[in-house]
């Protein structure tokens, strides 16, 4: 107990009034969980070279050190993988006085704030990285509590797999298999940072911990909302067609209080926003009945990979809700650009795949349907309550189609303890009557970006859409385990060349000064160069070649000639050839721009940081 920080001891504190059950459990996963979120720290340094860590170590056999002014940091180098990510292993200070190990990230932001300058966000960092590390022990707790529980349902339904127990289970498998990423991003040291957020509403909310999150509903006077809709209607007839009964409990709600309903039109909030910040955010607006929180109408709901974005029960809609607590780098608002941009990128998106047929059957997209914000004068509050609707994922599944969300593909397997990953190639093999699983193996990361590249880089070099295409944005489909397409959600973090697309024939009204018009192609190729080929694939490929001992160049060669089909074919079209020339020989380069994500938590307000890593593709 001595040993527990303050958020560790909040955490344990809330578990044993309310949650005893997971109180040993949650104290026998947190020096696990420091652990890696210190190593999280240390292998995004290295990458990034923060404090020499990278162009400055001695080597020795599977050793590395640099001095530091504390001492000689000396940590174990497991491997090294494309895009220059490590995996490290123990992490030492030694000093004149001896050798201390290095278990938290608090430690190890200590050693390298004294070599790194004052004026980064040292502070905001460890901040973040405690949090993180207390979250992550809870989530690991939980898990494995979970774990058992689904091992027995498995046993008794004959289940051999996640992938089995997926296809039998009371969820849709699109939610089961969200609820397997416990472990967060896959490249970001602060994964499983909330900040603001305690652990009840942890707990509640999270997917990875079979997170509930009932929609509450704001009804907001009309002429202060902002809306957009890709359909005929408005966002709230968007809304209550999917969700019915919600519009008439909210006109009796008001009614009762006196007001009258035809004013007001509902926009929904996720319920920790209902609770913790609407009431101060918008207390005067509360106060001259612009914005009435309904405390009387709700719609149960269940929380995906993304936390914000959620399902309500029995019906085919995603609902992305404005989350005002920091997640990995952003706080999770919704920019009124973001909410007015998504069904405008609807419809460009859908007349690309309109004009692309032979795309359209691997490359899916989840669309988005309408967007709604308050018109508030400050940022704050025009972002705090805002909303995106979103088809549900079910609508573009078949039978005997398997949706895997693509977070959850380096995930733990409840039933084998294999990745699901892994699984999927065991599945693959046994379809395809593979000679061996490493045979499988390299031949479903060849499929696997048969049915993931041509997509996104069709819209990029063609139509100058960069999607923001990471693993949480990705439900890859498998029959069998055998990849058949992909569908990608959400549209927030696209970045759009108003240049290119307008060569193509499409016009696209954004907002004006939205982040999604990039200034430059570059910024729209390092959004699909970083999130498709370094998060993406990158931990595809990760995970293939470490899980069957097979060489990883040996997967990226399979990985570019992909690409390479995608680009003679989209050569052939003279109004593109020369950009697809230029993209392909930057998609190529010797090096390319990483996101410096340990960069930009500690300068917060530089916006995207990206340092060059040496590139699988080149060669």
């Amino acid at each position: 107990m001595e040993d527990l920080s303050s958020g560790e001891l909040r955490v344990l504190r809330h578990l044993q009034d309310e949650r005893p059950g997971l109180a040993g459990r949650f104290l026998e996963a947190l020096g696990g969980a420091r652990r890696t979120v210190m190593r999280r720290l240390l292998e995004s340094a290295l990458r990034e070279d923060l404090c020499g860590l990278h162009s400055r170590p001695r080597g020795n056999g599977g050793l590395a050190s640099v001095s530091l002014p504390a001492g000689r940091l000396v940590f174990g180098v497991r491997s090294v993988h494309a895009f220059r990510r490590f995996e490290v292993g123990e992490v030492w200070l030694v000093t004149d006085g001896g050798l201390l190990q290095i278990r938290r990230a608090p430690e190890l932001i200590a050693l390298l704030g004294e070599a790194g300058g004052a004026t980064l966000a040292w502070d905001g960092l460890e901040r973040e990285l405690s949090n993180a590390g207390a979250n992550l022990a809870l989530a690991r707790a939980y898990s494995g509590l979970e774990g058992e529980r689904l091992r027995v349902r498995a046993a008794r339904l004959g289940a051999g797999s996640s992938l089995g127990l997926a296809a039998r289970g009371g969820l849709p498998a699109t939610l089961f298999f969200e609820r397997l990423c416990v472990e967060g991003h896959n490249l970001h040291p602060s994964a499983k940072t909330k900040l603001g957020m305690g652990p009840r509403a942890v707990l509640r909310h999270s997917p990875e911990m079979d997170g509930e999150a009932p929609l509450r509903f704001a009804a907001v006077r009309c002429d202060r909302l902002r809306w957009a809709s890709a359909a005929d209607g408005s966002f709230e007839e968007s809304l209550c067609a999917r969700l019915p009964g919600v519009r008439e409990r909210a006109e009796k709600e008001l009614a009762q209080a006196g007001m009258r309903p035809g004013d007001y039109a509902l926009v929904p909030v996720h319920p920790w926003q209902f609770e913790k910040v609407l009431p101060g955010v918008y207390a005067g607006e509360s106060a001259r009945r612009e914005v009435v929180l309904l405390r009387g109408t709700s719609v149960p709901a269940r929380a995906t990979a993304s936390f914000r974005t959620v399902v309500p029960e029995g019906s085919d809609l995603a609902v992305k809700v404005a989350v005002s607590s920091q997640m990995t780098s952003t706080t999770r608002s919704i920019s009124p650009q973001t909410a007015l941009n998504a069904p405008e990128l609807t419809r460009v998106i859908r007349e690309v795949v309109a004009r692309e047929p032979e795309l359209a059957r691997t490359f899916v997209p989840v669309c988005e349907l309408a967007g709604v914000h308050f018109a508030g004068d400050t940022g704050e509050k025009s972002r705090s309550l805002s909303a995106v609707l979103r088809e549900g994922v079910e609508r573009h599944l078949e039978p005997g189609d398997l949706p895997v969300a693509g977070c959850a593909l380096y995930a733990g397997s409840p039933v084998t303890g294999k990745s699901v990953l892994v699984e999927l190639v065991e599945a693959y093999a046994r379809t395809t009557r593979a000679a061996s699983l490493r045979e499988a193996a390299v031949a479903f990361v060849r499929e696997y970006a048969r049915v993931t590249v041509p997509g996104f880089l069709t819209l990029m070099s063609s139509y100058g859409v960069g999607l923001e295409g990471h693993l949480q944005n990705c439900v890859p489909v498998f029959r069998e385990g055998v990849p058949a397409r992909v569908l990608f959600r959400d549209w927030g973090g696209a970045r759009v060349h108003p240049g290119r697309l307008r060569r193509s024939g499409i016009e696209a009204k954004l907002v004006p000064g939205s982040l999604t018009l990039a200034d430059s192609v570059d910024e729209m190729r390092r959004k699909v160069f970083y999130t498709v080929f370094q998060n993406h694939l990158g931990e595809v490929a990760l995970q293939v070649s470490r899980s069957f001992d097979l060489p990883e160049p040996a997967l990226w060669r399979r990985i570019r000639r992909v690409c390479d089909a995608v680009f003679g074919k989209l050569a052939s079209r003279p109004a593109c050839a020369a950009d697809v020339l230029r993209d392909r020989e930057a998609l190529y380069a010797p090096e390319v721009p990483h996101k410096a994500l340990a960069r930009m938590r500690l300068q917060p307000g530089r916006g995207d940081l990206h340092v060059n890593v040496p590139n699988p593709l080149y060669g």
